[in-house]
């Protein structure tokens, strides 16, 4: 936190630095300018001098005003693929969604053939059953949010069934 507001009070000093010496050259260009006189013979290391701080300033200006007409655009940030809520892109183990205008069996094709659910169902007819379970389960939803995640349709639900207790032999 202290870095980032000696870094503002730096800028602001430098700023304050710089418009310093600027009020500086002009005063010193106002006195050499009442003390040349149009008939004044100038040597030519003066004149090249003056010509050379004419040219300095003359670019510092200008590219002050190009920044002021053109300002740095700041970077956007970006969304990550995994903020973009995109469910083709596999990475956060979503299922395919059926689409509105998607038939059923349009559907079953396009989700036996995604890669995510072959990774997660290596046997076909797994993957069948899996599919028609998100399909009918979203039938009912009428297709409402295709980035939604759905819960495993192959895992098991209900109570777990408790091991045997094995009868005591006598």
């Amino acid at each position: 936190m202290s870095e980032v507001s000696e870094s503002n009070s730096m800028s602001d000093n430098s700023n304050k630095k710089i418009k310093s010496e600027l009020f500086h050259i002009w005063k010193k260009a106002r006195v050499m300018y009442d003390m040349v006189k149009e008939e004044s013979n100038l040597e030519s290391w003066l004149k090249n001098n003056i010509n050379q701080a004419y040219e300095l300033i003359d670019e510092a200006i200008r590219f002050v005003e190009y920044n002021e007409m053109f300002p740095e655009k700041k970077e956007e940030k970006t969304e990550s693929e995994k903020d973009k809520n995109n469910f083709l892109s596999n990475q956060d183990k979503r299922y395919p969604v059926p689409a509105s205008q998607e038939s059923g069996d349009q559907f079953v094709t396009r989700c036996i053939l995604d890669a995510n659910m072959k990774k997660r169902y290596p046997v076909q007819s797994d993957r069948f059953a899996a599919c028609m379970s998100v399909y009918n389960d979203n039938k009912e939803n009428e297709f409402s949010n295709p980035g939604e995640k759905f819960e495993d349709p192959m895992e098991v639900k209900g109570p777990k069934i408790p091991d045997p207790i094995k009868p005591i032999l006598p």
